[in-house]
């Protein structure tokens, strides 16, 4: 029931055909989301605070094709949603181990 609610408010920002199209092409997604993790982390983010459907949707516009496929799969398939709680917990990792992510690589926390 809310993956269907999840999916109608996401057809509201891309509409359905783009929101279908995306889905079945999951895979794709994975390997966007696998070589971007910080852009699609902090797209997610920043889409979380935005409260109003107009602020979401000009947030959503400025998406290219691959990242709005990514962040369509990212809320709704599960395994472009696992490839995301997998980038969550490699970050918890590095913070536990010392280290910081900054800009796209890890460094040594000294």
């Amino acid at each position: 029931m809310e993956n269907k609610r999840l999916q109608e408010e996401l057809e509201l920002l891309f509409g359905e055909e783009t929101v279908k199209m995306a889905v079945l092409q999951e895979m794709l997604a994975r390997r966007y989301i696998a070589n971007n993790p910080i852009k699609i982390r902090k797209a997610l983010e920043r889409f979380q605070r935005l409260k109003k459907i107009e602020q979401q949707k000009e947030f959503t516009a400025a998406f290219d094709k691959e990242m709005a496929r990514a962040f369509i799969c990212a809320m709704l398939c599960g395994s472009a949603s696992q490839a995301v709680l997998d980038l969550a917990a490699r970050a918890i990792e590095d913070k536990l181990a010392g280290r910081a992510v900054l800009g796209g690589k890890i460094i040594q926390k000294k």
